[in-house]
C-alpha cells in the first residue's frame, strides 16, 4: 500500500506542476505560491475532523517556523521557474535534493562517505548533465554550467537546496506531531504567509485572488492530494523508501512538459531524469 500511495504522491505533485504552467501564462509568481497553498485547504481542513490533534510542544513550533520560513522562498522561486521555463528542464532538478542531503553533512560533519553514496553522486552528476546535453555543442562543461545561466534551472537548483534543509526540520516537526496534523498545518501557515504579497501584487484587490476558479481548483486538489498522499506514505514507511518513489515526479513532469507544450529533447531529458532518480535511490539506501 505504502508503494502504491507514494507513486501516487509523485503523480499528484508532477499533476500539480502543470495545471501550474499552464496557470501561470497569466498570473504572476507570487499569487501562483497562494493559489498552491491556499486552494488546497479547501480539502486539507477538514481532515481535521476525523483525526486526533496532537499536543504541540516548542520542538514542533520551531522546526514548523524555519520550515515556513525557507519555503516562503523556496515556493515563489518554483514558481517563477515554472513560469519562465519547461516543465522538463526544472522539476528534474529536485532530484538533486538527495545530492545536498548526502553532501551537507559530509562538509559540516566530517561524514564520509559509503560506495552507494559516491556512486549516487556520480549518477546524479552525469543525469544533470544529460537534462541539458544539447548545451554540450559549446563546450564540454556548459551543460553543467548551463543551470546557472538558465534563470528557471538555476531557481529549482536553489529550490532543491531548500527542499534538504526543509525536509530535515520537517521530518522533526512530524515526529512532534502526526504526518496529516503537520500537513494541515504546514499548508494553512503558508497560505497565510503568502496573503499579504499577493495582496500587495494585486494592488490590495481581492478579486484577481478568486478568478479563474475551476483552474485554480484543479491546482488546490492535487496539491491536497499529493500532501495526504506523500505524509500518509511516510507514516507507513522508511522516509527514504517513500522519497525514492516520489522521485517519479520527476519522470511524470518530463512526459508532462512533452504532452501539453511539446517541449523538445525529451528523450535525452527522459534518460537524464532516469538517471537522477536511480542516484537519489542509491543514496537514500547509502
Amino acid at each position: 500500500m505504502w508503494y502504491i500511495i507514494s507513486l501516487l504522491s509523485g503523480f499528484f505533485m508532477a499533476t500539480a506542476d502543470v495545471f501550474t504552467k499552464k496557470e501561470s501564462s497569466r498570473t504572476q509568481a507570487i499569487v501562483l505560491s497562494w493559489i498552491r497553498e491556499a486552494y488546497a485547504l479547501p480539502f486539507l481542513l477538514p481532515i481535521l475532523i476525523f483525526i486526533d490533534i496532537p499536543p504541540i510542544d516548542w520542538t514542533f513550533v520551531g522546526a514548523m517556523a524555519i520550515c515556513v520560513i525557507i519555503d516562503l522562498i523556496s515556493t515563489f522561486l518554483y514558481m517563477r521557474a515554472l513560469q519562465i521555463a519547461p516543465l522538463s528542464l526544472t522539476v528534474p532538478y529536485l532530484g538533486l535534493t538527495p545530492l545536498f542531503l548526502l553532501v551537507i553533512p559530509t562538509l559540516v560533519l566530517g561524514e564520509t562517505l559509503s560506495l552507494a553514496g559516491i556512486l549516487g553522486v556520480i549518477l546524479i552528476s552525469i543525469g544533470t548533465y544529460l537534462l541539458q546535453i544539447d548545451r554540450a555543442k559549446y563546450g564540454l562543461f556548459e551543460p553543467w554550467l548551463t543551470i546557472f545561466k538558465n534563470r528557471g534551472s538555476l531557481y529549482m537548483f536553489i529550490v532543491a537546496v531548500c527542499y534538504a534543509v526543509t525536509a530535515t526540520f520537517g521530518k522533526l516537526a512530524i515526529q512532534h506531531s502526526s504526518p496529516l496534523f503537520f500537513a494541515i498545518v504546514y499548508f494553512f501557515l503558508l497560505a497565510v504567509g503568502f496573503t499579504p504579497f499577493a495582496l500587495i501584487s494585486c494592488k490590495g484587490k481581492i478579486k484577481p485572488l478568486f478568478q479563474f476558479q475551476m483552474k485554480r481548483i484543479q491546482i488546490g486538489l492535487a496539491m491536497a492530494l499529493m500532501a495526504v498522499c506523500h505524509f500518509t506514505a511516510i507514516g507507513m514507511i522508511q522516509v527514504a523508501y517513500m522519497i525514492s518513489l516520489k522521485r517519479l515526479s520527476l519522470l511524470f513532469a518530463i512526459l508532462y512538459g512533452w504532452w501539453f507544450f511539446n517541449e523538445k529533447n525529451i528523450r535525452a531529458r527522459l534518460i537524464g531524469g532516469t538517471i537522477i532518480i536511480i542516484g537519489a535511490v542509491c543514496i537514500a539506501f547509502a
